[in-house]
């Protein structure tokens, strides 16, 4: 009987590891609206999708807040349908934004954030909002 309880914990364990292992962030990405900013107040990764229904020339671009400029710093990777990085950017945008802009095939994509300097302590993040917008602007090819 033992031997069986056992083997019966061990499947649901193995079971369980293999759904933890095959969750992809993706489903859960936040829909970007062109010319409307998206605010992120907390530090972390995040992902964006948006879909174009034609070819077009895409701005991807994150803006800080005065007081935030120097502290946060988000870092962008624009992602195809399959998760393959397409472009990255950390600071070519004003006051060390990331902006991406790509000409892009009809479909849909994901912007992946983060922000590699939040966090440094569990005091900053306890302290500081690490606050900033995500704006997609679009513009026929």
């Amino acid at each position: 009987m033992r031997r069986y309880v056992f083997l019966l914990c061990a499947a649901c364990l193995w079971a369980l590891a293999g759904c933890a292992g095959v969750h992809d962030p993706r489903e859960g990405a936040i829909e970007l609206v062109p010319g409307r900013s998206y605010q992120v107040m907390m530090a972390g990764q995040r992902y964006f999708t948006f879909t174009l229904e034609a070819p077009a020339k895409v701005v991807l671009e994150s803006h800080t807040f005065p007081a935030d400029v120097g502290f946060v710093s988000p870092a962008g990777q624009l992602l195809d349908s399959e998760g393959r990085v397409v472009a990255r950017d950390w600071t070519s945008g004003a006051d060390s934004n990331f902006r991406i802009e790509e000409s892009l095939a009809a479909g849909t994509w994901y912007l992946r954030v983060s922000n590699p300097h939040a966090c440094r302590s569990a005091f900053d993040c306890l302290h500081r909002d690490y606050r900033y917008e995500v704006l997609l602007t679009i513009a026929e090819d």
